[in-house]
């Protein structure tokens, strides 16, 4: 991983975001340098969890921006920035320390429930815009993207360059993907007047199948191969088969097919459980999106529709495919909880929580 920023956040304090009326977190660096670089925390409903995560996710986002403006269509629409900000209070701050190749950043996020949002940085780092390549364009969307997500609209998880944030309400759309979407890598598409997210886990997959076959001059990934080795991997482990074929389907659109191991008929992936859509896709993707760099993965209930013998095995599964990340998760499984040693454990609860 070359010329690639490494990217870890340490602090993180909040004041009046959604519930949480003041809280300060550390999330330290392993003791020793070959253990995994995670925090699993763990508290009853309603202390604050996700919350936590999404506080990491904005003060990410924020990292090598110049400003969050809201979209003109939003500006009216003051319920988005008021459900960032607890009951009673007209403004959240977040705060935190941010660390670029060992180089500490102290970040600023302050969300006005009139006047937006307002971003602080204590330096900049000359290689930390280019290697983020966003203008204030992407700002926007990333932001906008973040708001679906936060609100519950969106089932994608949160994919960029600096954090990738799998929410509690992700989920493997299901449904069949048309040509264009294909093509164009868009994240969103406009079905009978509104506007509906797409899979980002089957646009990618389907995307490789494409780039294997060498059918677009746009499609031309010379790691298609590796991206599907590394699917089929995670399709054999957990559904026992694997994925080779595109099947297209009466209304234009394109599905993926599963062969069983037992050559039996090949089925639909939307025909596998929630469960193993849900722990092939993470796994998957946490893969793809940090195969060539580091990077900050904030995981919301990873136990989501999984059987307790995955609970135990999951973080294992991580540090196998991507130990180079920093991983912040929240859980309700004990089993996910006791899989990392006492010291990578946080238990939340209110006497760590004291009023603004």
């Amino acid at each position: 991983m070359e010329n690639v920023l490494d990217i870890k956040i340490r602090q993180l304090r909040i004041v009046n975001y959604k519930g949480i009326d003041e809280l300060e977190l550390e999330f330290p660096m392993p003791v020793m340098a070959d253990d995994p670089d995670i925090m699993v925390m763990g508290s009853r409903n309603g202390v604050g969890k996700t919350s936590v995560l999404e506080c990491c996710a904005l003060l990410l986002i924020a990292l090598g921006s110049h400003e969050i403006e809201i979209p003109r269509r939003h500006r009216s629409k003051t319920n988005i920035l008021e459900m960032m900000i607890r009951s009673g209070e007209s403004q959240a701050k977040i705060e935190g320390k941010v660390f670029v190749n060992d180089v500490e950043i102290a970040l600023g996020v302050t969300i006005h429930k009139s006047e937006g949002i307002e971003l602080s940085t204590s330096q900049q780092i000359p290689e930390l815009q280019k290697y983020l390549a966003r203008d204030s364009k992407d700002e926007m969307d990333i932001f906008e993207e973040f708001i679906s997500i936060a609100s519950g609209k969106n089932p994608n998880p949160l994919l960029f360059e600096s954090v990738l944030y799998f929410h509690g309400y992700r989920k493997v759309q299901e449904g069949n993907q048309e040509l264009d979407m294909i093509v164009t890598a868009r994240r969103f598409v406009y079905r009978y007047g509104y506007k509906a997210p797409i899979s980002a886990f089957k646009i990618t997959i389907l995307r490789a199948l494409m780039s294997r076959a060498q059918l677009f001059e746009t499609l031309n990934d010379e790691n298609s191969g590796d991206v599907l080795r590394k699917l089929n991997e995670l399709v054999q482990r957990y559904a026992g088969g694997t994925i080779q074929k595109l099947r297209p389907s009466e209304d234009n659109t394109i599905e993926f097919r599963i062969q069983p191991d037992d050559d039996s008929p090949s089925f639909t992936f939307d025909g596998l459980s929630s469960g193993q859509k849900e722990i092939i896709s993470t796994l998957f993707l946490i893969w793809y999106h940090t195969r060539d760099r580091s990077c900050v993965v904030l995981i919301d209930e990873p136990e989501l529709h999984m059987n307790p013998e995955w609970h135990r095995a999951f973080i294992g599964q991580l540090n196998l495919l991507a130990p180079q990340n920093q991983y912040i998760i929240a859980t309700h499984s004990e089993d996910v909880f006791a899989s990392v040693e006492k010291d990578r454990r946080l238990l939340i609860h209110d006497s760590i929580r004291s009023k603004a």
